[in-house]
């Protein structure tokens, strides 16, 4: 263990790595057995207290389960939330438009083939479109388009498929607009660009 700790560091060096970025400490443990020599964890020096945010070690042969050629090996895994959280302190994180405009409300369940070729109509337009994965009251559903920041809601229930209109709510200001499906929903697809433009300049300004 000692000579493989005194090639690790040779090598290191020798790929230019400062010694001021590597630490020998014999207290680090890690759980999994099929560790087979040296084990590493990996730290930002200047934020120690978020702790590891990579760690990993030597495991010789684990593809032996696969193969019966030996093989070395060495793996880490990341710890993505802790190095979400540096980045957030270091203020590395700019806050970008959403990428979905579009809510499709999943009013009733038997409708999901209306919804469903509703949110493939507006994509095929180049529209991001999402469709609420259940049917939960609608109230919980606008929650969830505010909590995402998406601007725009459809609302369809029974009654507006049979006779082929909607309801565009834009979440902004809370107002509804009620939208034609006819014509391959050309109204409704217009609409939607113009509202999707008109509250832009005033979204950045907030922001």
């Amino acid at each position: 263990g000692a000579d493989e700790l005194r090639q690790l560091v040779a090598g290191v060096r020798a790929a230019g790595v400062a010694d001021s970025r590597i630490r020998i400490d014999l207290c680090i443990a890690r759980g999994l057995d099929y560790y087979t020599g040296t084990i590493l964890e990996t730290f930002l020096k200047d934020h120690p207290g978020i702790g590891s945010i990579c760690s990993g070690g030597r495991y010789d042969n684990l593809t032996q389960m696969f193969s019966k050629n030996p093989m070395p090996g060495i793996g880490a895994s990341l710890g993505l939330d802790r190095l979400i959280a540096a980045i957030e302190e270091l203020g590395l994180v700019t806050r970008q438009r959403p990428p979905v405009q579009i809510l499709v409300v999943q009013f009733d369940p038997g409708l999901v083939g209306s919804y469903l070729r509703l949110a493939a109509r507006l994509r095929a337009e180049g529209l991001t479109v999402e469709l609420f994965p259940e049917a939960r009251k609608i109230g919980q559903q606008f929650k969830y388009a505010d909590r995402r920041q998406i601007p725009l809601v459809i609302v369809a229930g029974p009654d507006e498929i049979a006779s082929g209109r909607v309801q565009l709510k834009k979440m902004a200001d809370g107002s509804q607009s009620e939208v034609s499906l006819d014509g391959d929903c050309g109204e409704l697809i217009a609409a939607i660009r113009l509202s999707l433009a008109e509250p832009a300049a005033g979204n950045e300004n907030n922001s």
